[in-house]
C-alpha cells in the first residue's frame, strides 16, 4: 500500500514521502496515529499545499519530546513479589508500569513509547531500558526490580 507520510518516521522516511508499505501497518498503526495518509492524487496535492504547515507541526512534536526527556538517565525502583528462590517474579514487569512509574506531573510518558525488545521483565535485577519519544529523542532509564519487603 502507497502512502504519504505526515511525519518523519524512523527506517521509513521524512514528511511527505511517498513510500510503499504493508497494508496492516499502514492501516492498524501509520494513518490512526496520523503519521501518514492513503496516497491517492488529492492526498498528495494537499501534502504540497500543507508542506510549510506539516514542517512546523513535527518541529512543535519534536520540541514537545525534548522537553519530556528530562527523565534520561533516571533510576525507578520497581517492587514486585517473588515467586521462588531464584528470583522469578509473580507476574511481570510491563511497559505499561515502567510507563507509569516513570510519569510525573508535568510529564506523561506512554506504554508505546517504552522499548522492551526482550519482552516483559519476569526476575529481579536491574535493567537498561530505551525510551523513545519521537523518532529523534531517544534516552536510556535504569530500572531497578526489587523484591516486596
Amino acid at each position: 500500500m502507497e502512502i504519504i507520510l505526515l511525519d518523519r518516521i524512523h527506517n521509513l522516511g521524512d514528511l511527505g514521502d511517498l513510500v510503499k508499505v504493508k497494508p496492516g501497518y499502514a492501516r492498524n498503526y501509520l494513518i490512526p496515529q496520523q503519521l501518514a495518509v492513503p496516497a491517492t492524487e488529492e492526498a498528495r496535492h494537499r501534502v504540497e499545499e500543507r508542506r510549510k504547515e506539516l514542517a512546523k507541526l513535527a518541529e512543535e512534536r519534536l520540541k514537545s519530546s525534548r522537553a519530556r526527556a528530562d527523565l534520561a538517565g533516571r533510576t525507578v525502583s520497581l517492587a514486585r513479589k517473588v515467586a521462588s528462590e531464584e528470583g522469578h517474579l509473580f507476574g511481570s514487569v510491563s511497559p505499561q508500569d515502567i510507563a507509569e512509574a516513570l510519569s510525573t506531573d508535568d510529564v506523561t510518558i506512554e506504554r508505546a513509547e517504552v522499548a522492551m525488545p526482550d519482552g516483559p521483565i519476569k526476575e529481579l535485577g536491574t535493567y537498561e531500558l530505551e525510551i523513545i519519544l519521537h523518532p529523534e529523542v531517544r534516552f536510556m532509564v535504569s530500572v531497578e526490580v526489587v523484591a516486596e519487603a
